[in-house]
Order: structure tokens, then sequence, then C-alpha cells
């Protein structure tokens, strides 16, 4: 079975953060692949949140047998686990015990009603793009056909982002 290289964006802002994005962090070792990477916390503003709670973010490099869907799956999966109630009749951003993000899958572009890789707003996100140029700088986008670090460079998000550990 081949092993697929993905890059993930963990994020919390509820409670103990650092304790959802560490265990859900075991739990990814556990059902999803290797931890090859891991970047440092990043503290950040909610992006198009109002009343909101500072975030704590970290981007991931795993590898993994598993298809897309299957990868999502068990994000969703995961997150459940952690206590994240996905409630569609409200906002669309919310407050959550965690979030997981597939952000890259290999090279593949994926564009459908259920998963969209790379993630369609990456490139917009500076608390994306700060933790994710910390582990992959020279990492392609394949679509814009830049790295993380000339797409952070040419970031106009102004919010407040700061590595922590």
């Amino acid at each position: 079975m081949k092993e697929h290289d993905v890059f993930l964006l963990q994020g919390s802002n509820k409670e103990n953060k650092k304790k959802y994005l560490d265990k859900s962090l075991i739990l990814m070792s556990k059902k999803i692949g290797k931890i090859v990477k891991i970047s440092s916390y990043f503290e950040s503003e909610a992006w198009n949140m109002k009343n909101y709670s500072i975030f704590y973010n970290r981007a991931l490099h795993i590898k993994t047998n598993h298809s897309p869907i299957d990868l999502l799956n068990q994000i969703l999966n995961i997150e459940f686990l952690i206590g994240r109630k996905r409630n569609s009749c409200t906002e669309h951003y919310q407050d959550r015990e965690i979030d997981i993000d597939i952000l890259f899958y290999d090279r593949i572009i994926i564009c459908n009603f259920i998963l969209t890789i790379p993630h369609p707003l990456l490139h917009l996100r500076r608390f994306v793009l700060e933790p994710l140029c910390e582990i992959a700088p020279n990492k392609n986008h394949p679509i814009l056909n830049l790295s993380i670090l000339e797409i952070l460079g040419l970031c106009m998000d102004k919010l407040y982002v700061k590595k922590i550990l």
C-alpha cells in the first residue's frame, strides 16, 4: 500500500487548548499514520469570528495509507472523540475543542462537495502559513505553483500570529 504525504493543521480555542492539540496528535498517530514533523505551537486571533478566544494552532506532516476520503473520516472521528460538536444550524465558524484541516495530500487536487484539497483558504490565512512554513517552507502549492515561504511573503492577512512553544 502506497504511503502518502499529508499536511494537516490542528486548531483549538476552548479551555486547555494545548491538551486538545496533544490528545488529537496521539489519536492521529494511532489512526492516521506516522508523524513525520510537528511545528511549534502558534497563538493566533480567530479568523472571521466574533467574540472568540485566542486559538492555538500547529501544522503536521504525516505519512498515511488512507485515501483522502478515509483520511477525512478519520479526522472527523478524532474530532468527535475529543468532544467537538458540529452544528450545521449555527454560524459557520464557532469555538471548538479541536479542528483538523487537510492542507495538502501529496500533490493531488480534489474539488467536490465533500472535500477540497489543497485547502481552499490556506494561502489567505497567516495562522496556517506560519506553522506550515516552519515545517515545510519549500513545499510547493500544486495550484499556485509557489512555495509556502513565497505564499507567506505575499499573504495580506494582518491578524495576530505568534510562535509560543
